[in-house]
């Protein structure tokens, strides 16, 4: 019996070597897409905290080019991380913005009054823990909610107030992807608050390809379930 003689590159290393070269890339992407994030984290004491929170508006579109190459690369599409990254962050550039925004909105307050709390309360008030847990917990629900709609808009063409109330569905429909999320947002910040957030360009890549990873049931669920060709909306490929 003649055995076939396995094709070039169609080996699990081959494979694995390429999914750690597209997260390298999509690291490499992400960060020369949010230089002027770097350069206002430094400057920080002299422009003051609100030039950094101006500064972090060009994530959302970042991110979500960078989900949509990750999306494609866990699929086998081989058309190159580099490549789906600029189609994407110039496709999905405005309705990014649209999506981010407001969520970078919520997550700054929630900031400023975590940042104010102990001035506001006092350093011995009973209450402050309770608030304090209560803020980090909302912050972590906007955070999740903001990545899920990213998510969404990377391989969905839903209008904005679509994309939020799918992210909230998401919650109770799919609650391990809920729960792997926030998880894994939670261990990024506080691996970040123990360590250095300098380290974040580094962990930017691998942390979006694991919520990929992850978010795959969801956006199965989505597709099935909400872009049949009588509602006109069908996914972006």
């Amino acid at each position: 019996m003649v055995q076939k003689k396995a094709a070039y590159g169609a080996g699990p290393l081959f494979r694995a070597a390429g999914t750690a070269a597209g997260v390298m890339m999509g690291s490499v992407l992400l960060v020369l897409a949010n230089v002027l994030l770097l350069v206002a984290v430094l400057a920080a004491p002299v422009l003051g905290a609100w030039a950094v929170v101006v500064a972090l508006l060009p994530v959302g579109p970042a991110l979500v080019a960078c989900m949509y190459a990750f999306n494609r690369l866990l699929e086998g599409r081989d058309s190159g991380v580099y490549r789906d990254f600029v189609r994407s962050y110039r496709m999905n550039f405005l309705p990014a913005l649209k999506v981010w925004t407001p969520c970078l909105l919520v997550l700054a307050i929630i900031g400023v009054n975590l940042a104010g709390l102990p001035a506001a309360l006092g350093p011995d008030n009973p209450a402050a823990p309770a608030i304090r847990l209560a803020l980090l917990v909302l912050a972590l629900l906007a955070a999740a909610l903001a990545v899920h709609a990213l998510l969404l808009l990377s391989r969905f063409s839903f209008r904005t107030r679509d994309l939020y109330k799918l992210s909230l569905y998401s919650f109770g429909a799919q609650k391990r992807v809920s729960l792997g999320t926030a998880g894994i947002l939670f261990v990024t910040a506080t691996l970040l608050l123990l360590a250095t957030a300098y380290l974040l360009p580094f962990l930017a890549g691998a942390v979006v390809y694991v919520v990929c990873l992850n978010a795959r049931p969801l956006l199965k669920l989505v597709e099935d379930k909400f872009t049949t060709a009588g509602q006109g909306r069908k996914p972006i490929t």
